[in-house]
Parts: C-alpha cells; structure tokens; sequence
C-alpha cells in the first residue's frame, strides 16, 4: 500500500486543505478501480465501509492478489467537512456558492470525440488505450483552461483526475432514510447487475443523464457519446462502469452494515478478476433495473409537521397514503402518495416541512409524464 497526501488550493490565509489518497496493488498491470466516500461529507457510511474494505485490501495486497491497481480516497471533501452551522454538518453544499458537491463535473465528450477523430483503429484495446491517455491529457487542459481557479473547482477536478482513466468508479454516498440502493448509467446494464446483486441493492436506477453533471456521470458520458459517433465504425467497448453507491440512510453508521459491505465490494472485485479468490456464489438480486425517470419525486402542499406510515423500503401502490403532513395551527391534515407502484426507497430525515418541499421518492418500473431533464435534485 502506498500513501499520498494531496494539497489541495489553499482557499484563504492562515488555512490549508489536503485529500489523502491510498494505493492498492501496482498500477498499469491490470483494471484500476476508484473508490471514494464522503463527497458529501455530511454522509459517513461510506468511510467507515472503506475502513474495514481497507483492512481487506491490506492483506490482499500483501499476499500479491491485486491484479491492477485499486486507489482508494477515504473522505472526498475536507471542504464539507469544516462546514457545521448551529452544530449540524453542511456536507452536502458548499456553503459559499451554494452549489452542490457532487454536481457541475466537466464533460469531456465533445473534445474527447474531436481528440481522437483519425486514430482509432479496429483493435480494441488499443482503442480503449487510446482513449484514456486522451482522457488524462483532456482532464489537465480542462484544469488548465479555468482561470482562476476556485478551491471548489479544485477538489472537484483532482478527484476526476485520479479517477479518469479507471475501469471501474465507486462513489460511495447515503441517502436521508433508505435502503440499499445504487445510480448507474442505462449503458452499464445489464452489466453492472452482478454488482447490485452482490451488494444487495433494493432499488437499482438506470438513466443516461440524471442531470447537473454528478460525478459518476464524468467517468462513462465520454464512452458513451465516443461509441454513439464511432461505434459502427470502430470497436469501442463501454470500458468504464461507474455508479454511485446509496450505503442505506445518513445515520447507518454501523459495523454491523460496513463490515459485510465491505466484504461484498471485496467479492465483486474478485468476481471481475481485479482480486484473487473465490467470491463463491452471487446472490440472488433483489432487484431489476428501473429508470430513474420512473421515480416519483412526492412534494409536500403545505407546510408543517410530516408524518409517515410506512418505512424506506417498503413496497407500495399508486395512491396509497404513505402519510400526511400536519399543520398544528390550521388543524390542515393533508395525506400524500405517489403516482406509481414501487418501492420507496428514499425519504426525507427531519420531519419538518415547508411549502414544496421534498418528501419521499418512489421507484416505478416505467417513465412518468413530465419526468424528464434534470432527474436528479440538483443545483
């Protein structure tokens, strides 16, 4: 294992901020896999499921069984992670521009495919070669190009750096109150299904634009859009699988989750053949794919105290009351539900409402009228 400590922009006099980056195995002899957790710092499964995965890949490595490189960063935002108002942690925007952290990545599509017009060729791999160094060198000029730079624009481009030319992304993330469930691109499936099976994903969500540029999407855009121009012409194989991981809800901060976690991300990599090992036989999934536009978003008409009948996770129907918003001084008792059958794999985590606000979220199997563009809450 190797230890790499980054420095990150220095945003303001008198303070200083670094990733640290940890390396399993030996890079360009084989797949590289990226692992990340905490890019919104205010969800913390995904570290300590990184914490026991390392101990994992500690011994793996020494025993020589990582084929290729495996790169894990522990916690992706020392931004959000100073960031608490009132004693509550801001993780999941910055507090200065109010954007996102895990939004506005570069699309490298449109000057990938100029980059590499007139070089491919009809071997793949040489293809796939080709493609990734013009990555890594886009990926810099992207950085280069920006003037000046932001410390926010500089965390996000150093961990598209280190993850742009991986085989597999693992962004590692929460949700409020939740099952298992995971983001993946429409171009991933069915091959990412052994992956949610293994894991033990209730809800696995397909799409090939969520929208607002998440992190995943930075990592297999390009591939898609190079296969939709050359594909019929070159082989070009959907090289990079990437997704984004929902560890269950924000305050699943247990062993007794992380540890099997762990050592199903472990099994995935030696199914995949990037570890030595048996992974013995994948479980049966619990899910198929739906599509992400076949998520009822439900909102609240009113203000006030929310009250839920039934838990992240269950299966429900079309109209079926999954609770009600109280207002205490109208005496207003309003229920909701959602427009499709499915499972409720989101809901909010406090139980105060405002006006509009979001609710919960109901995975249908088809697309909804009006669900379409930006399918992901965003900013």
């Amino acid at each position: 294992m190797q230890e790499e400590r980054i420095e990150l922009l220095r945003p303001q006099m008198g303070t200083s901020r670094a990733l640290t980056v940890r390396r399993y195995g030996k890079a360009e002899t084989g797949p590289k896999v990226y692992f990340q957790a905490a890019l919104h710092a205010d969800e913390l499964p995904g570290v300590i499921t990184l914490h026991h995965l390392e101990a994992l890949l500690k011994e793996a490595d020494a025993k020589g069984e990582i084929a290729g490189e495996i790169v894990v960063v522990p916690f992706a935002n020392p931004i959000g992670f100073t960031q608490y108002v009132d004693m509550k942690p801001i993780g999941r925007f910055e507090m200065r521009s109010g954007e996102n952290f895990n939004r506005h990545y570069p699309d490298l599509s449109a000057a990938l495919i100029e980059a590499v017009d007139g070089k491919l060729g009809q071997d793949a791999d040489a293809n796939v070669k080709l493609i990734r160094a013009e990555l890594r060198r886009l990926i810099v000029k992207h950085r280069k190009d920006i003037s000046p730079l932001s410390d926010l624009q500089d965390l996000r481009l150093t961990l598209a750096e280190l993850a742009i030319d991986a085989d597999y992304v693992m962004d590692l993330h929460c949700d409020w109150e939740a099952p298992m469930h995971l983001y993946i691109s429409d171009h991933n499936w069915p091959d990412a299904a052994d992956l949610s099976a293994q894991i033990g994903s209730e809800c696995s969500l397909i799409a090939e634009i969520s929208g607002g540029n998440p992190f995943d999407e930075t990592f297999t855009r390009p591939w898609v859009e190079l296969r939709r121009v050359y594909g019929d012409k070159f082989p070009i194989p959907m090289a990079t699988l990437a997704t984004t991981i929902e560890l269950r809800g924000e305050r699943d901060v247990y062993d007794e989750y992380a540890i099997p976690d762990a050592a199903n991300m472990f099994k995935f990599l030696q199914r995949r053949g990037v570890i030595a090992g048996d992974p013995g036989p994948l479980p049966e999934p619990k899910c198929d794919a739906t599509p992400l536009s076949g998520v009822d978003r439900v909102m609240a008409s009113h203000g006030g105290m929310v009250v839920f009948a039934v838990e992240a996770g269950a299966k429900v129907k079309a109209g079926q009351e999954l609770g009600y918003v109280l207002d205490c001084e109208t005496g207003a008792k309003t229920p909701f539900s959602s427009r499709t059958d499915g499972i409720l794999y989101s809901r909010i985590g406090i139980r105060l409402i405002v006006p509009g606000g979001y609710l919960c979220s109901v995975a249908g199997e088809k697309p909804l009228a009006g669900r379409e563009g930006q399918l992901l809450l965003s900013k």
